[in-house]
């Protein structure tokens, strides 16, 4: 009886331990579930190179069966073993290849067509202001304690690219407590700090936490998919999140990335999940950029697998690199290609320029995405052009006594004017806090045009010629910055007023002049009065 009983009991037991096993099971899939956007760079991450879960699979399996192995010292264990092994290093060798089938797929899809060099892009929406003097603008203007800016970016208000900033909760407590508080729009077309606040409230938008969170809320809608950027879209009043993704078509060893759709988030957190067709037919998104601008990258890169097979892709870009291209981008500016332009009709296009693969920087190709439609073409040069790289450095080259130690030149954007591509350059100060002088270099003769008054870079952008200057020039307003260095035992002054800058030298000044310039400090009204472009009187003004 004493054994009967016992055996009962422990029949209970297992019962309860195999209940409480899947109950905690249930509860941890339960969690899993709800939680699911946390794991989110994870589980996609293992959906698009699916190969990856394979292996982690495999591998799970060849350790399990090697330990049973190792005490059952079977023949069947071993072979199990053996295989799993064999299996897994097929696997590991197949993954080096992924790549080139994912980018061979994707040049097949968006495969550009020529087009002639002669691009007819709007000469009054080119960017002027760069996104560093735009952040400097926006920040200055937050007077709320518990309230700072997001990430700049460029986004279409009223038919115009401007850049916006979300005013979002500053820190982490004031992030799970408080809301995003709005948006601030600055004019990108000027140097001005030209900028316009639309105070309304979001229920979900970025940098908050935690449920009211922007990706937490896309992806509880949307999970395996690759949210782009987070766009403004202010439209009738009303401020909308414009958020287009990407997804995934399946291959058993890889995945292909597709345009998914577009997600669109009001001030109250409702949410729309859009199919591309129906995103383009929607009124608030006309003239909207919605092909995702990481993708468009992602193409472009795929234009190296142009050649028939990806066997034949991964021998060219291994060894003999026949048309390799890379993409520009000037480092240490955190400002990455593609650009957002628009063309005379209207039309926004993502805009990237290449370069020949290895040391050459001259221009290899401008390819074009239609950032609505996704449609691609290409623009080749019959003659070399110089690349945004080298443009840079015939600006520095121009300017032999401008002190680089305390300036920067950034955001060499390509700009066609009258037929002829130009490389626009902003210099501005290492605060980011003004535009000191705009820059033109001609990428077929490396002719430099600099510029300091906007109005000259206007009738320049519009007429591709420079206005003649007039002899005698007054410069009135405040002073935001004054720069000195010393060079070839000369020293030499930068001015920057307002929106204007100044450069000046001991030897072109005289004494008084000298002892004027030096006793000048941030925050004066000044009066500068210049001759042939030499500085002949300064006058100051103290409240």
């Amino acid at each position: 009886m004493r054994v009967i009983k016992m055996e009962r009991l422990s029949g209970v037991n297992i019962r309860k331990g195999e209940s409480f096993g899947v109950g905690f099971l249930l509860v941890l899939a339960f969690l899993a579930w709800f939680f699911r956007p946390w794991l989110h760079g994870i589980i996609l991450g293992l959906y698009r190179y699916p190969i990856t879960a394979y292996i982690l699979i495999l591998l799970i399996a060849a350790m399990l069966y090697g330990v049973k192995a190792k005490y059952t010292r079977t023949s069947k264990d071993k072979m199990v073993t053996s295989a799993l092994g064999v299996l897994l290093v097929i696997l590991i060798f197949v993954s080096f290849f992924t790549g080139a089938l994912t980018n061979t797929a994707l040049y097949r899809e968006y495969h550009p067509k020529e087009v002639s060099s002669a691009l007819a892009l709007s000469t009054t929406n080119i960017r002027i202001l760069p996104k560093a003097t735009a952040y400097r603008y926006a920040v200055d203007t937050i007077e709320y304690a518990r309230y700072t800016l997001g990430a700049p970016h460029l986004t279409i208000k009223s038919g115009s690219p401007v850049w916006a900033f979300y005013i979002v909760p500053d820190g982490a407590w004031n992030a799970i407590r408080l809301k995003d508080k709005g948006v601030l729009f600055v004019s990108m077309n000027t140097t001005r700090a030209d900028i316009e606040r639309v105070e309304n409230e979001l229920q979900v938008g970025p940098n908050m936490q935690i449920f009211d969170n922007l990706e937490w809320k896309i992806y509880k809608k949307h999970f395996l998919i690759d949210p782009d950027l987070p766009r403004v879209l202010h439209y009738e009043g009303k401020i909308y999140i414009v958020v287009p993704y990407i997804s995934y078509r399946f291959r058993v060893f890889y995945t292909v990335p597709k345009w998914g759709g577009v997600i669109i988030i009001d001030e109250d957190g409702n949410i729309e999940d859009l199919k591309p067709e129906e995103a383009l037919k929607d009124p608030r998104l006309k003239d909207f950029p919605l092909f995702p601008e990481s993708l468009t990258r992602d193409i472009v890169e795929a234009q190296n697998y142009w050649m028939d097979s990806f066997l034949s892709n991964i021998k060219n870009l291994w060894l003999y690199h026949k048309n390799q291209i890379e993409l520009i981008d000037v480092s240490n500016q955190g400002n990455r290609q593609p650009f957002l332009v628009i063309a005379n009709d209207g039309r926004k296009y993502w805009m990237t320029a290449v370069e020949p693969y290895g040391r050459a920087h001259g221009l290899a190709a401008i390819y074009l995405m239609d950032a609505q439609s996704g449609e691609m073409t290409q623009v080749k040069f019959e003659t070399p052009l110089t690349g945004p790289v080298k443009a840079i450095d015939y600006v520095k080259k121009a300017l032999p006594t401008f002190d680089w130690s305390q300036f920067r030149a950034v955001e060499p954007i390509p700009v066609f004017l009258e037929g002829t591509l130009w490389w626009r350059i902003a210099i501005i100060p290492n605060t980011g806090s003004g535009v000191a002088k705009i820059a033109f270099v001609n990428a077929e003769s490396k002719d430099v045009r600099i510029f300091e008054k906007e109005g000259d870079v206007k009738d320049f952008i519009l007429t591709g010629r420079v206005k003649p200057s007039n002899k005698t020039q007054t410069i009135e307003g405040v002073l935001k910055a004054k720069y000195s260095y010393i060079q070839n035992g000369n020293t030499h002054w930068i001015l920057l007023i307002d929106n204007q800058t100044i450069s000046t030298s001991a030897e072109d000044l005289s004494e008084e002049l000298i002892y004027k310039l030096l006793i000048l400090e941030e925050g004066d009204r000044v009066k500068i009065e210049l001759k042939d472009g030499r500085v002949v009187e300064i006058n100051v003004e103290r409240g």
